[in-house]
């Protein structure tokens, strides 16, 4: 059986996502929202069609009430043609022009879970020959948790707030499952259902926080602040342990469970229920301890109820290894605290583990289970957008050129521009980084990045109110070197994605505290030149200059807005802000300073 072209789809609340599978690796990915620069770019607004797909029956108001997201419950979209809407082509010629494939060299497509008929009759009537698959939500989960994964074998944690009703499950939609994997083979070994959604919770306790739909990073990094005051009377709703009830009626407003799986190795109880008492933060109102306290409780029985799988899952599988997937795979505080109490010994979080990353797992399920093939592909990074060439590059800096008050130097070779950023970056300047192709998933790598001083303990409330203009609370990342993390943190495995959290070693809390949390945490990416040489040894550089082999790190991008993609989506965040330096390429771009 010869290989096939696979083109993995996915749209969901969480965005509409592309990857493409060729000769069983995948070779580019991508999300609608870099391309629209519409954050969270669902393509279509909710419709009726919608809410039946969920299994979201009750009343439309409600969903309407606790979604950020667009709806539109009176036009019928059964019959839209997705091949006349802009965003759909324009991610797909994305990802195939990265490829240097077109659309009838698919072989395979691979989709969930919006509007199925619609973008099956769209390849039907372009590519008929090519077979058209919707894989289950957690299985693909699972797939895009271990299948990209360094381990030959290792258990598998896959845990959101939910799927998709399946007439297998009682219609129940699930909210995760616990898995195998080994070679090219997967077995489930227990699913969850929606009752037990730690998704659906972490995600009522982010809208009472006064946060929006797909913000529950924000509520994590809210959660140190807060008190176990909450989480005192909560905590005996959570059940641990085989057999444990499940009572989460009040999830019912909110999602439709049917008939639910037997396996149930935890309960959230009426934590539900629990939560309505409170009222939402209003915008721009000031956090209250209640606030505090909630953030706190759901980051704290999410770290509780994964810790309690690991360990039955360790047991149970007899692995070393453990990768994880869903959405709450996203939550680097609670991945570390896993790792660091479970008993496992290695970890792998694919860098997309929600929604958007499904269109991998799709893809890497007809590759390896469906068709059968041995896995020829591992995820070492996350730079998986199109490349741009070097005619897009200088019409981005020309236009620079028009537009601005810069001073512009192109470097015939990058060392001195790494000599010239990190002089730059030592003496307080904000620095932005764009190289290469964009990273797939929502944490900027080095290849779309802010750069900064991590030792100015200023620099954070410089970025938010120069250029980030987000909520002060949020902590920022160090990308250091991986051979000398272990000095500056608790951590002795790669974290090459940015999600886990290690606490920062005693006394370089101070050495760097621009990248130290309140909890004295810190969100670490480690970088290694074999995957990054151009960040590597930019930081590298900055080590020279300072003695400090790590830089600060956070998304190119401002509030509101997704990270940018292209050269001159860079240009334009760069002249819109309080952003001192690009480094575009082999370009260094620098506003003049007022005299």
């Amino acid at each position: 059986m010869k290989k096939r072209n696979i083109l993995g789809l996915t749209t969901s609340g969480h965005g509409f996502s592309a990857a493409l599978c060729v000769e069983g690796k995948i070779v580019a990915a991508n999300s609608l929202e870099r391309l629209s620069r519409k954050k969270y770019d669902i393509l279509l607004p909710i419709s009726k069609t919608d809410l039946n797909t969920f299994g979201w029956n009750d009343n439309p108001a409600i969903y309407k009430q606790h979604i950020d997201l667009p709806f539109d419950l009176e036009k019928d979209y059964s019959e839209v043609d997705f091949g006349k809407l802009e965003g759909f082509r324009r991610l797909m010629d994305h990802v195939l022009n990265a490829a240097g494939i077109g659309l009838d060299d698919i072989d395979c497509v691979a989709y969930s879970y919006r509007h199925n008929g619609n973008v099956k009759r769209f390849f039907e009537e372009r590519i008929p020959g090519a077979e058209f698959i919707v894989p289950e939500h957690h299985l693909s989960h699972a797939c895009q948790a271990f299948l990209p994964s360094p381990f030959e074998e290792a258990a598998v944690m896959v845990l959101d707030g939910q799927g998709v009703p399946m007439k297998r499950t009682g219609y129940d939609q699930l909210s995760g499952c616990l898995a195998q994997g080994s070679g090219n083979r997967i077995e489930t070994i227990v699913e969850f259902p929606v009752s037990a959604s730690l998704g659906g919770l972490y995600a009522e306790v982010t809208r009472l926080c006064g946060f929006q739909t797909n913000e529950e990073g924000k509520t994590m990094g809210l959660a140190p602040y807060g008190t176990p005051k909450i989480y005192e009377q909560v905590k005996g709703e959570i059940r641990l342990g085989e057999g444990a009830g499940l009572r989460l009626r009040d999830l019912k407003r909110l999602f439709s469970p049917g008939d639910r799986p037997k396996e149930k190795l935890y309960s959230l109880g009426n934590c539900m229920g629990f939560l309505q008492k409170f009222e939402p933060r209003q915008k721009d109102e000031p956090f209250s301890d209640d606030h505090k306290d909630l953030a706190f409780m759901a980051q704290q029985i999410v770290e509780d109820v994964m810790i309690y799988l690991a360990k039955w899952l360790r047991e149970k599988t007899g692995s070393k290894n453990l990768c994880i997937a869903g959405g709450v795979g996203l939550n680097c505080v609670a991945n570390f605290k896993v790792l660091d109490n479970s008993g496992f010994d290695s970890i792998f979080v694919y860098p997309s583990a929600s929604d958007n990353g499904l269109a991998v797992g799709q893809a890497l399920y007809i590759h390896n289970l469906v068709d059968g093939f041995e896995r020829a592909y591992r995820t070492t990074h996350d730079y998986m957008g199109a490349p741009y060439t070097e005619t897009d590059i200088r019409k981005a800096v020309e236009s620079c050129r028009e537009d601005a008050d810069v001073v512009i130097t192109e470097f015939r070779e990058m060392k001195p521009l790494y000599g010239t950023m990190a002089q730059a970056i030592e003496t307080g300047k904000i620095t932005s980084w764009w190289q290469g192709r964009s990273e797939f998933g929502p944490r900027a790598l080095g290849n779309r990045s802010i750069l900064a001083d991590p030792r100015d303990p200023d620099m954070k409330d410089v970025l938010n109110s120069r250029v980030k203009f987000r909520e002060s609370y949020r902590p920022f990342t160090p990308s250091v070197l991986a051979e000398r993390a272990g000095e500056f943190f608790e951590l002795n495995t790669p974290s090459p994605f940015m999600l886990l959290a290690p606490g920062v070693k005693p006394g370089k809390e101070n050495v760097i505290p621009a990248v130290t949390h309140v909890d004295n945490t810190a969100r670490v990416q480690t970088v290694t030149r074999d995957v990054n040489e151009r960040y590597y040894d930019l930081i590298r550089e900055f080590e020279i200059h300072t003695g400090i082999p790590m830089v600060l790190n956070t998304s190119f991008s401002i509030a509101g807005e997704p990270i940018v993609e292209s050269p001159q989506d860079a240009v334009r965040c760069f002249l819109s802000t309080g952003i001192d330096v690009l480094g575009l390429d082999r370009f260094f771009i620098e506003k003049r300073t007022p005299e």
